[in-house]
Order: C-alpha cells, then structure tokens, then sequence
C-alpha cells in the first residue's frame, strides 16, 4: 500500500483526515496525515478517531452508527502514511455490539492478509461498544453534574468568531521543542482572556479550523487536542522550580476512555465546549479528565486519559522495527 499524494503538512479537514476505507469486510484502510503530527508523531486522539470511523462503517449496516463507549491502548508511536485496521467482531447484539479493533503499520500488503505478519506492527488497539443513541429508551434522572463547578464563563458563540466576545478570545497557537505543533493547526482554541484560572484546569471552546463540524467520531481527536496542563506549571525564568524553565517535554496517551453521552448530527456541529481536569501528576505520570459540553451546555461525552511526561527527543528517536519492539 503507498501513501496517498495529499498527505503532507498542509491543513485537511477532520473528516478527509479519519476516512476508513474497506478492503475486505473486517479490514479498513486509514492514510496518517502529516499535518496531525505532534513531532513526528500523530495525535494519538486523531488516530483513535480513524478507529471510531471504521466502527462506524462496519456497524453502520447493523443501525448501531454511534460509538457508546471505548478503551484505547497505545501499544507504540504512529507514523503519517497508510495504515490498516483490522476489526474482530466480538460480540453482535440487537442494542450494542462491542468490537476488538487493531491499527497496523509496517508491511502492508496490496491484498489479503493485507499485513505482513512478523513484519506488520500493531500500533493501537480498541474495544468498541457501538448502538444507534438516538433510540435509546429507559430511566432518565436529573444530576446535579451540570452546570459545571465551578461554572463556565458566559459566551456568545457568533461574537465570538468575529473576535468579539468580552470573556473568551482566541489563543495563538505555541511553538514546542519540534517548532510549530502542526496538529494544533486543524482547530480553533479559545480560552478565557483573563486565563485559566485554576493551574491544573483548562477551558477551550473549540471548532475545527478546515471547517465543518464535529461528529462523534470526532470526539476522540477532541479530547486528546490539548493535553498542555503540565505547560501551565512550567516555570517563567532558570532557577526555579518544579522543572527546568526550557526543558522540552512531548506528553504521549497511554490509554484514553472514551463515553458518548449524546449523538451529534451527521453534519456535525461547529462548536464544542472542553474542560480537561489533571488529579494528580506524580513520577512523569499524569491523568486527565475531560468533559465534553455542545453549545447548549448539554453533555456530550466524558473521557480519562493516562499520559505519560517525557522529553522531546523521545517523539523524533528512531523507530524500531518489527513486531511488539516498539517503545513509547
């Protein structure tokens, strides 16, 4: 399999970017674009997001289009260019059926068994638990969850893509150690103009800058956007604490849960709302916890992750070769 022409640094949108295109009934074909990368590495939520799609497809067919909810383990780093994905039906049922999903690179075949094995290399994995969200019928209750505490700041979505709202604007974009952050680059980040007011919380509306509209697929790449809240900590001038001032770290997923508490249109819809949570951050380890809000301030999805704090030069090591010889 060769990697298409279009995959280069330049912005793509979101859904060209995640197609899942069938080879055979259990076997998709994905192409990593370069403009998602952190370093030399995809987002990993972007790669999630190219697996949300192929469970969307192969179930789709069955009336279960939504993903409920799922676990992803990275098992090692991406690359940009082609990819398979293989999925195992684990079980089908009438109102869920939970799929096993496995993202290969490396000896990719033109035919089946499309992988190479020995050669082929697993990236990362899922389990998938699909329905159709919108026929959903039982007990519903009210939870004191949301509004959110502590509240979210007004906003006023159409001011605020003209640049005009009084309590959100949009945040340009960092440098990391690897230059521009290309994946940064497909969304729109706007957070308080005041700031961030607790260090270990962040506030982002959000919106996909090659335009259209976030779909549920989506969401895995959302979450995973903006896993900065070490940045916050970091130290202003030498000599202080926690870490070196210039110390140049890349944050990879370890594994990410995903549950998907409202169905967005097909469509899509142009903005969400993320409050990403860090408990503790202990021995290079950190966890996030995510909440997903639509522009009604309706739930739409909550998510963990477990990352890991690393230096950069870990994101651009070569890579090794072979099966299961990878390292984060």
């Amino acid at each position: 399999m060769q990697a298409q022409s279009s995959n280069d640094s330049a912005v793509v949108p979101l859904a060209k970017a995640i197609e899942a295109i069938p080879l055979d009934s259990h076997t998709y074909a994905v192409n990593l674009k370069k403009c998602f990368c952190i370093g030399t590495v995809p987002n990993g939520g972007y790669v999630a997001s190219a697996l949300l799609q192929a469970a969307h497809n192969h179930l789709s067919p069955r009336k279960q289009p939504d993903t409920v909810t799922v676990h992803f383990e990275f098992l090692n780093r991406t690359e940009p260019g082609p990819a398979v994905i293989v999925v195992e039906d684990v079980k089908l049922g009438r109102t869920l059926s939970v799929l096993h999903l496995t993202l290969y690179q490396r000896g990719l075949l033109s035919h089946a068994p499309w992988i190479t094995p020995g050669t082929s290399r697993k990236e990362l994995v899922a389990y998938v638990t699909n329905g159709d969200i919108a026929s959903e019928q039982g007990v519903s209750l009210s939870t004191p969850f949301l509004p959110l505490t502590p509240p979210i700041s007004p906003v006023d979505l159409p001011s605020l893509s003209r640049g005009e709202d009084k309590l959100w604007h949009r945040m340009p974009l960092p440098r990391g150690p690897f230059g521009k952050i290309r994946s940064l680059q497909n969304m729109e980040y706007y957070a308080p103009r005041t700031g961030q007011p607790q260090r270990n919380r962040i506030d982002l509306w959000m919106r996909l800058a090659a335009g259209g509209g976030f779909t549920n697929a989506s969401l895995a790449y959302l979450v995973d956007a903006w896993p900065y809240v070490i940045e916050q900590h970091r130290p202003a001038s030498p000599g202080t604490e926690p870490f070196r001032f210039d110390q140049a770290f890349w944050y990879p997923t370890v594994a990410l849960n995903l549950e998907v508490k409202k169905a967005l249109p097909a469509e899509g819809v142009e903005w969400l709302f993320m409050r990403e949570t860090t408990k503790m951050v202990k021995n290079g380890r950190f966890d996030l916890e995510v909440v997903v809000l639509d522009a009604r301030g309706e739930l739409v999805a909550v998510a963990t992750h477990v990352n890991m704090i690393v230096d950069a030069s870990r994101n651009t090591a070569e890579r090794s070769e072979g099966k299961g010889k990878g390292k984060l």
